[in-house]
């Protein structure tokens, strides 16, 4: 049995991102993301025609949007109304749910569960980025903080503890290796850990 397309991996991962309650962005939107990383992929001739999950954020744009070149202020003015979670906010939250009421969709997902499929999303984005390449078996950075000392220092240290990059170090002994190893948050220049994550993992740039 053939394993699964490019295509039908990425799609099952934006589908689950959707279909999250506080996911902002629509499959639309998450396409148009996967298109800018130049991953080549082949459409099926037919595509599911399955309701789909409304986001609160898809109809928001749809109410103020009034050009071409207004996204990224609508963003940010959306960004600023969720993180106040004002009226506004939670008013297109419910008619967001309402339409999915209306399609037969339950509300389902949280946070947590949303920036774990984002981080499914950005793992698979990078490995299919990287294969045939260099960075193909390279562990990979989900973070966005590629030049900072703590992430450094932290990727570093799991890498000599034999800990999985998706893993983390239990508190307690992040707190004692980090005095151990002199670690300074502010600087890694000449440390072991100074660009780490660059030279030897695959990261969201990658993509």
């Amino acid at each position: 049995m053939p394993g699964k397309s490019t295509f039908a991996k990425i799609e099952e991962l934006i589908t689950a991102l959707c279909d999250l309650d506080d996911f902002e962005y629509d499959e639309a939107q998450m396409w148009e993301f996967v298109k800018k990383t130049g991953i080549k992929i082949k459409e099926p001739s037919t595509k599911s025609q399955k309701p789909r999950r409304c986001a609160a954020w898809a109809l928001f744009l749809a109410e103020n949007k009034k050009g071409m070149d207004d996204t990224k202020a609508l963003s940010e003015q959306w960004n600023k109304i969720k993180e106040a979670d004002s009226e506004e906010y939670k008013k297109y939250v419910n008619m967001a749910q309402e339409k999915d009421k209306e399609n037969g969709l339950e509300s389902s997902g949280s946070k947590n569960s949303s920036q774990t499929m984002e981080k499914k999303l950005t793992m698979q984005l990078i490995k299919e980025r990287t294969e045939g390449t260099e960075d193909e078996n390279k562990p990979i950075f989900v973070g966005k903080k590629i030049d900072s000392p703590t992430n450094n220092y932290k990727e570093w240290k799991k890498a000599q503890l034999g800990i999985p990059p998706e893993s983390s170090i239990p508190r307690a002994d992040y707190n004692k290796y980090k005095e151990e190893d002199n670690f300074d948050q502010k600087n890694m220049d000449g440390m072991d850990w100074d660009n780490y994550i660059r030279d030897n993992m695959a990261f969201v740039e990658d993509i």
